[in-house]
């Protein structure tokens, strides 16, 4: 390569790069902007040249970026971090990028020379929103039960485990679709599956976004309910059954009633385990049953001796 086109070749060459370069001093001043020539992901850097981050970004965010150039050169080694950025907050001439929040990953590593008298870093940015969304949606995907987008039994055993730990006071509500057999059999199962749906928002209207609710399987549903006592429990449970009874679901122009029945288990004991409380519940949800169903049952715990 000719000594004299050098410089040339690699600019041109760092300017293709998709991801934005920044050499960055330890006064916070944008020394040099190669690349981020990818506008779905990035917005036009070019500008940030000469400028300092406390010109461009806000102020909490401008001082956390300086110090993150700061520590990167006093360890003297590579320095990977994610941060959170709204783009609109960005103090640029022209918008030409995704716009919004967006996530990103910098790779920032100290230059060996000052520049003009100053430490320096380089520092690589990657846009990391959608790696962060993907992995968002595995993990929603594994503690979500995929038909009703309630939680599933493992998520909803740790929540209980972590409330035992915590020595909250803690009811669950267990509950299931009465002759749930009879709706698939005469209606079909994907009308089953849709009825399963409605009452999973049935139950999210009712008792909250802040309480755990879990699909069991099947028609099986229960629900964590913290701090409340069982009076409140029990009022809730009843509006969810009267809901139940009262709402008319319409299935392809075919109207389909169902009920359901409660069961309900107090934390009343620092020994009981999750799979304990689970069977209290569960043998409320069973005097709920021999009671004729659609109807409200709190556990009794039998006397001792």
């Amino acid at each position: 390569m000719h000594e004299e086109y050098r410089d040339d070749i690699l600019s041109s060459v760092m300017n293709t790069i998709a991801d934005p370069i920044l050499v960055v001093d330890e006064d916070g001043r944008y020394l040099e902007v190669f690349g981020g020539t990818d506008r779905s992901l990035y917005d036009d850097g070019r500008p940030l040249k000469g400028k300092t981050v406390s010109e461009i970004l806000t102020k909490e965010f401008g001082q956390f970026f300086v110090n993150q150039v700061k520590h990167t050169i006093a360890m003297g080694t590579l320095n990977v971090f994610d941060y959170r950025l709204d783009t609109q907050t960005v103090n640029l001439p022209i918008f030409d990028g995704p716009g919004g929040t967006q996530w990103f990953e910098a790779r920032m590593y100290p230059l060996e020379q000052p520049i003009n008298g100053k430490r320096a870093v380089v520092s690589m940015i990657i846009n990391i929103s959608e790696r962060r969304a993907l992995h968002r949606r595995l993990h929603e995907l594994s503690y979500k039960d995929p038909l009703t987008g309630l939680y599933n039994r493992r998520y909803f055993l740790e929540r209980v485990n972590v409330h035992l730990l915590e020595k909250n006071s803690i009811h669950l509500m267990f509950g299931d679709i009465d002759h749930f057999k009879a709706i698939n059999d005469r209606y079909g199962h994907l009308a089953g599956d849709e009825v399963i749906r409605e009452l999973a928002a049935i139950l999210q209207s009712i008792l909250g976004e802040t309480t755990t609710i879990c699909r069991l399987g099947g028609d099986e549903f229960i629900a964590a309910l913290v701090n409340s006592t069982d009076e409140q429990t029990l009022e809730l449970a009843e509006k969810v059954r009267s809901t139940v009874e009262d709402y008319r679901f319409m299935y392809q122009d075919t109207p389909i009633e169902f009920t359901v029945s409660i069961g309900i288990a107090p934390v009343d004991d620092d020994s009981l385990d999750s799979a304990t409380l689970i069977g209290h519940a569960d043998k409320a949800l069973y005097e709920a049953k021999e009671a004729g169903r659609n109807c409200v049952r709190l556990y009794n715990k039998p006397p001792r001796g």
